[in-house]
């Protein structure tokens, strides 16, 4: 880049021409058709005409290129407007410049899986990346069957009628976002090697000794099973290459036929009983309440997704000690619960942090030792059920002797082995249940 010139004055002058690139699609297309060249497709554009941070962090050559043609659509002069950016040489290989594209490189057959364990006749089961699931996807390996998938649905189009997959948008949505975010629940898909795809007549080949699977030339899977979450994974690819997380995936070698009763196996599944669900769904209800307390308020900071505590962290609880407690003293129903539980919580911990402030790293107080919580979300509760104010917490706390020479500790097993014991906690819930009754 010429001296005097600045990636920052770039940016700002094609900023100054997106407002009159949204309104006008047409150019916005002529524009794609140009940037194509180097391989920056339209959702490139997209992205750095409605992201500031994205637009920042692009490389000086396709911010050069795009604002090149930004100046050529709507700028009143004639002049070069690159060579005012570079040198004759800078331009000359501006002008080779090609995008680097991690969705170029598509997966060929023969493919090799590793550590393929065999399951069953002809079905091998592997752990396969979410990156691969994409992939797959992309490259038209995976695709869908209608002869085999459950609940196709027929679509009416100019040639007639068609059968898709009867897929649920919100459904995908959230299954994509989970994966975006590397959030997505590991479970298991069924592909089968359809028979007869195989350029030789044979579709893989499984090696025991060194427990590998190999795709062969021309072979085609089919989605016997998990396709929403099949498709989301590559719609999340498309956005991101590097989708954490895996997928088991089962694959098989079966006849149509035979597919079609791995599916009626499937579906003869005994269900779940609504009761049964509601009662587990219940239970990640009290999980949402401490990542709303993660998020925000008195507990920030103060919550530790491992098992183990570092209180010279600041921190002070456990996710898992935090929603336990939660889930059994205030017995959420359902999601409307779930702010107004934390807000009961959060006004608790206000008044404790503020009362105890000095307590906090007190190596001989147990007040604010993880597994004391499940005491102080049960008075969280009953404090609250009772019409309580929070603002005399400190009249029913300074009841309890929470030094840890305290008898009653040992008493209710807390010293065990010179640590908090797990299996003391309804009976610490118990102390603090009775400061209300007294």
């Amino acid at each position: 880049m010429k001296v005097g010139k600045t990636k920052e004055e770039l940016i700002e002058d094609i900023k100054a021409k997106i407002p009159l690139l949204v309104q006008n699609d047409l150019i916005l297309d002529e524009i794609s058709i140009q940037l194509n060249k180097h391989n920056i497709n339209i959702g490139n554009i997209l992205e750095l005409i409605n992201d500031e941070n994205i637009l920042r962090d692009a490389n000086l050559q396709e911010l050069l290129l795009l604002g090149e043609q930004l100046h050529l659509k709507f700028a009143d002069t004639d002049d070069n407007w690159i060579a005012e950016w570079l040198n004759p040489s800078e331009i000359k290989e501006l002008r080779l410049y090609i995008k680097e594209s991690p969705y170029q490189e598509t997966i060929t057959l023969p493919y090799t899986f590793e550590n393929v364990m065999k399951t069953g006749h002809n079905e091998y089961t592997a752990v396969i990346p979410n990156s691969i699931i994409g992939k797959l996807w992309m490259s038209g390996i995976t695709m869908y069957n209608p002869n085999i998938q459950r609940q196709a649905k027929k679509k009416r189009v100019k040639s007639g009628i068609i059968e898709v997959m009867n897929l649920n948008p919100k459904s995908l949505h959230e299954i994509e976002k989970q994966a975006l975010e590397g959030d997505l629940i590991t479970s298991t898909l069924r592909y089968n090697a359809k028979v007869g795809s195989g350029m030789d007549g044979v579709e893989f080949i499984f090696d025991e000794r060194d427990k590998s699977l190999t795709l062969l030339e021309g072979t085609l899977l089919d989605v016997l099973d998990g396709a929403h979450r099949t498709f989301s994974i590559y719609n999340a690819y498309m956005k991101k290459a590097d989708l954490e997380g895996n997928m088991i995936v089962i694959f098989s070698n079966m006849t149509e036929a035979q597919c079609k009763r791995v599916q009626v196996d499937m579906a003869k599944a005994n269900p779940i009983p609504k009761p049964r669900l509601q009662e587990l769904a219940k239970g990640k209800l009290s999980d949402e309440v401490v990542i709303e307390l993660k998020a925000e308020g008195e507990l920030r900071g103060k919550i530790t997704s491992s098992s183990n505590v570092k209180y010279s962290y600041g921190e002070v609880v456990t996710f898992s000690e935090l929603s336990n407690a939660i889930d059994k003293s205030f017995h959420l129903e359902n999601r409307l619960e779930v702010i107004k539980v934390a807000k009961i919580i959060n006004d608790y911990m206000m008044y404790l942090f503020a009362y105890y402030k000095a307590n906090v790293f007190d190596k001989n107080s147990l007040m604010f030792k993880s597994r004391m919580f499940i005491g102080h979300i049960e008075l969280a509760a009953k404090m609250f059920e009772h019409n309580i104010p929070f603002e005399i917490l400190n009249d029913y706390l300074d009841r309890i002797d929470f030094t840890i020479d305290n008898p009653l500790w040992e008493k209710i097993g807390l010293q065990k082995y010179g640590s908090l014991s797990a299996r003391s906690r309804t009976k610490i819930q118990k102390v603090f249940e009775q400061l209300i009754q007294e």
